[in-house]
C-alpha cells in the first residue's frame, strides 16, 4: 500500500507551483517535508487532501485514483490539520463530534474518552469551552478530531508555528504517538527542524516546486547538494 504521485504538476494563477512530482510514499511512516518558504510544501499537502486538483498527472492512494473518489470520501481517508486551529464556538465535545457527523459516522463517547486518555488529554476537557483553551490545546483537539474519523493519512501543515518551543514539542511528540500507536501515515511540514527530524522516518526536500531529495535523516546529512546544505545550515529559509 502506498500514496503515489505520478508526474504531478500544479499551476495556480498562471504560475507553476509544483513540477513533475513523481514519487511513492510508504504508508505507516512519518514523512517530514522541508525546504525554503514558497517552495511548494503546503501546496503538495493541499493536493494530497484534494483541496487543489493537479493541473496534470495522477495521485493514487492504495492504487485508487483521487479523481475517482468524492472529495468527502477522500477526506475521510486523508485528514488535514492546519497552521491555525480550525475550531468553532462551543465545547471540546461539540468540536470532536463534528467530524463524525460530517462523515455520517456513529458517535461513540467511550471511544472519544479512550482516545483522549491515550493521547494524555484529560477527559474533563470535553466540557471545556474552546475559547478557554490555549492555542496549543486547541491544536491538540484538532488532531483528536481528525483521528476520530480514523483516516489512513494525516497531513500536518505547520501545526506548531504559533506555539512556544515547549508546547510545540508536545504537539510533535503527540504526532509521533499517533504514528506509533495508531499506525497512521503522517506528513509533516514544520519549521522546527531538529525535533521534527528526530521523529521522522523519511525526509523530502522541496525546492521551487521540485523534490530534490527523498530519504532518511542519515542520508540527508550526507547530501552534498549546495541548496540543501545551505538550508540545513539556516542560510536559505
Amino acid at each position: 500500500m502506498s500514496l503515489k504521485l505520478e508526474k504531478v504538476n500544479l499551476n495556480l494563477n498562471n504560475k507553476q507551483i509544483l513540477t513533475s512530482l513523481d514519487i511513492e510514499f510508504e504508508l505507516r511512516k512519518i514523512h517530514f517535508i522541508i525546504g525554503p518558504s514558497g517552495g511548494g510544501k503546503s501546496s503538495m499537502l493541499r493536493l494530497l487532501n484534494a483541496l487543489n486538483d493537479p493541473t496534470s498527472g495522477k495521485i493514487y492512494l492504495d492504487d485508487i485514483d483521487y479523481c475517482k473518489v468524492h472529495p468527502r470520501s477522500l477526506r475521510k481517508k486523508v485528514g488535514m490539520i492546519f497552521q491555525k486551529p480550525a475550531l468553532f464556538e462551543g465545547t471540546v465535545y461539540d468540536n470532536l463530534i463534528w467530524g463524525l457527523k460530517i462523515q455520517n459516522m456513529n458517535i461513540n463517547d467511550n471511544e472519544i474518552k479512550s482516545t483522549l486518555e491515550n493521547l494524555d488529554i484529560p477527559i474533563n476537557y470535553l466540557e471545556k469551552d474552546i475559547e478557554n483553551l490555549s492555542i496549543g490545546e486547541q491544536q491538540r483537539i484538532c488532531i483528536v478530531r481528525s483521528l476520530l474519523v480514523n483516516p489512513e493519512v494525516l497531513l500536518f501543515d505547520e501545526p506548531v508555528s504559533a506555539l512556544d518551543p515547549q508546547r510545540a514539542n508536545k504537539v510533535l511528540q503527540l504526532i509521533k504517538k499517533i504514528n506509533s500507536d495508531y499506525n497512521k501515515t503522517v506528513f509533516l511540514v514544520s519549521h522546527i527542524l531538529d525535533t521534527a527530524l528526530n521523529i521522522a522516518d523519511m525526509i523530502h526536500f522541496i525546492y521551487q516546486g521540485e523534490i530534490l531529495f527523498s530519504g532518511t535523516k542519515e542520508e540527508l546529512l550526507k547530501v552534498e547538494n549546495s541548496i540543501i546544505k545551505d538550508f540545513m545550515e539556516g542560510n536559505n529559509e
